[in-house]
């Protein structure tokens, strides 16, 4: 993963475009509300969410009897998205765990004249912005995997993914920041997956994660045509080693 100095100290295109924005996620008493720099950033960003867990769904699930044989990383298809049983990764994603009525959100940008000090532009309770929902389960029918493995984490200041030029070419709005919820597995309530700004993703890339020995495989049929179309059939918890290894991006 590529710095992310780099991100915010590209020079300004010859067109009329702005700073990139950046999103940082704390308590409101660590956002700082006057100038300030990308260090102070980080700083703030490191005091905010720390721990989320990682989801992998796959196909064929009915095809795997046995779930305490399935390995604790996740790796059913390995390296791959499709192993040689045909069995397909159909979802990898890791999720921070984001709390609306605790943490803010701070949005900064460059100056235009120096680029290195960066203006607030808005401090807001997650709680106060609007949300959206979205689906990480399958909608078509059959029975699958899931893996779930909880992790410690560190994030970097937060940046908008695959962000359109035209995007870059307009002001911040408040109004077009939503927070996304999903339902999970057979939970009975929505779990707060992240944010989006127009449409588009925000993503804090990570600093450093630490998994935890246990993962959690489970399997689960979705029928469409029943009054509950999710339903887990089976779960089970498997342990690693009881040595946590820590990655650093």
């Amino acid at each position: 993963m590529g710095s992310i100095l780099s991100s915010f100290t590209e020079p300004a295109a010859a067109m009329a475009t702005n700073e990139p924005l950046i999103f940082v996620i704390a308590t409101a008493a660590q956002l700082p509300q006057a100038s300030t720099c990308l260090e102070v950033l980080q700083e703030a960003q490191a005091t905010g969410p720390s721990t989320g867990f990682a989801l992998r769904i796959f196909s064929k699930g009915a095809e795997h009897s046995d779930l305490g044989l399935l390995p604790v990383d996740g790796l059913l298809t390995g390296e791959q998205r499709r192993s040689s049983d045909g069995t397909q990764l159909l979802c990898d994603a890791l999720v921070v765990q984001i709390e609306p009525q605790h943490h803010w959100l701070g949005v900064y940008q460059g100056e235009p004249e120096d680029s290195s000090s960066l203006r607030c532009l808005d401090r807001v309770a997650l709680s106060e912005l609007s949300n959206a929902t979205c689906w990480f389960y399958p909608t078509h029918e059959g029975t699958f995997l899931s893996w779930e493995r909880g992790l410690g984490l560190s994030l970097q200041p937060g940046l908008i993914v695959d962000c359109p030029d035209e995007l870059n070419q307009e002001p911040y709005d408040r109004s077009r920041i939503s927070v996304l919820w999903s339902l999970l597995g057979d939970n009975a309530s929505l779990t707060c997956v992240g944010l989006t700004y127009a449409g588009q993703r925000l993503d804090w890339p990570l600093q450093s994660r630490r998994y935890e020995p246990l993962a959690t495989w489970g399997r689960f049929r979705v029928d469409c045509q029943a009054d509950t179309s999710l339903v887990v059939e089976d779960c089970i918890t498997v342990i690693g080693s009881a040595r946590n290894q820590e990655i650093r991006q």
